[in-house]
């Protein structure tokens, strides 16, 4: 009798559910993702307290909602449930736009200094960075998109449509060959351009699919979103160039004809972490101007490793065996032309620098009235 009782006596801890989940709220996501990886039944366990525990950790962080733009999948346009795994992107993602979007107003248009506290207005710069803020949510978007269709499982055959227009960019291709000046047609066969030509489609279709898919993505997205991406892709793009003349050899110049294409093409290639590497490390400690080599010296650089790939695309083409031809700025147009330059595209970019030009103005307000008021005029003449 005594021991049929003590079997039917609650356990002093309660279920292993409840236990797990009083280790959850003690600790932090990256706990919850490693208990996952513990045995079947605590990741069964977790999957059950799956809603509780996303709740959870939302108040923790003081987050009552996330912005739907961030859980949007670019895929479908849906909305992403939230599960513990989405859950850590989420914040991480989350963190870092916040962070991006904040330092990125007074690293490009300059930092408040106590002189300045009546000419400069601290609240509009918090709107803009509002606003960027989204902008950087649609650019992780663009960079899943870009990533996500190079892996094997988004590969599928294309459609009817894809391939008529794959027969008609061929034949363009080729049909160049007799525009070509006489001295460049006697050293390059016609069998010759042909090689190059497919070897240039084999590498482009790639980047042809990404922009199908990234202007099928923009069709989510509404006009203020869109403007708000722009918006931050210029401040992205204005910070970069200034990377590249810090950190880049002494022989980068700015190619005016081409460096649209591969600044833009990489920022949109880039993951959130990177990008946070990129634009939140301290510019000051490394790589001084001085420091700068042409030669093929080690120089220490701790942002040598992301703009690597920026170099490789500015310089260099994966064997496609050609020297003085565009190939490689028009192949990469295929996936940035459909995100930033179509007719709707360019429309959203000047409706962008309009906007960044009405809030510097509303930022620099004491400088912008007496701009206005003419103070300056005996200065200026």
């Amino acid at each position: 009798m005594l021991k049929s009782r003590t079997k039917h006596k609650a356990r002093p801890l309660g279920r292993v559910a409840d236990v797990l989940f009083q280790i959850i709220i003690h600790g932090d996501m990256s706990v919850v993702l490693n208990l996952c990886l513990l045995n079947k039944s605590t990741y069964e366990a977790i999957k059950m307290l799956e809603p509780h525990i996303c709740r959870w950790f939302m108040r923790t962080h003081g987050t009552i909602a996330f912005d739907p733009l961030l859980t949007l999948e670019p895929w479908t346009g849906e909305q992403r449930p939230l599960t513990i795994h989405s859950l850590s992107r989420c914040f991480e993602r989350q963190r870092i736009a916040s962070g991006l979007a904040r330092h990125i107003i007074p690293a490009v248009w300059g930092t408040f200094t106590p002189e300045q506290s009546s000419e400069m207005d601290l609240e509009a710069e918090l709107r803009l960075a509002c606003r960027l803020e989204r902008g950087l949510y649609v650019l992780f978007h663009m960079g899943d998109i870009a990533r996500d269709t190079e892996k094997p499982k988004h590969s599928k055959k294309p459609s009817a449509a894809v391939v008529t227009g794959r027969l008609l960019v061929l034949t363009r291709m080729l049909d160049e060959y007799h525009d070509l000046p006489p001295a460049k047609r006697r050293l390059i066969s016609f069998q010759e351009h042909a090689c190059h030509v497919y070897k240039v489609l084999r590498w482009g279709y790639r980047e042809a699919d990404i922009g199908r898919r990234r202007l099928e993505f923009r069709k989510h997205l509404d006009k203020q979103t869109e403007v708000d991406f722009h918006a931050t892709l210029r401040m992205l793009r204005e910070l970069m160039e200034r990377m590249l003349l810090r950190h880049g050899p002494k022989d980068w110049h700015r190619d005016a004809k081409n460096e649209y294409s591969v600044i833009s093409w990489f920022i949109l290639r880039q993951s959130p972490r990177t990008l946070a590497r990129l634009f939140l490390d301290p510019q000051e400690e490394c790589c001084g101007l001085e420091g700068k080599t042409t030669d093929c010296g080690v120089r220490e650089c701790h942002f040598s490793d992301p703009l690597d790939q920026y170099w490789y695309a500015w310089r260099k083409s994966p064997d496609l065996g050609c020297q003085d031809c565009d190939c490689k700025r028009r192949v990469r147009s295929w996936s940035v032309k459909p995100t930033l330059i179509d007719a709707h595209g360019r429309e959203y970019n000047r409706a962008a620098e309009r906007y960044l030009k009405e809030m510097w103005g509303q930022r620099h307000v004491g400088l912008h009235r007496a701009f206005t008021l003419g103070y300056f005029n005996t200065l200026l003449c």
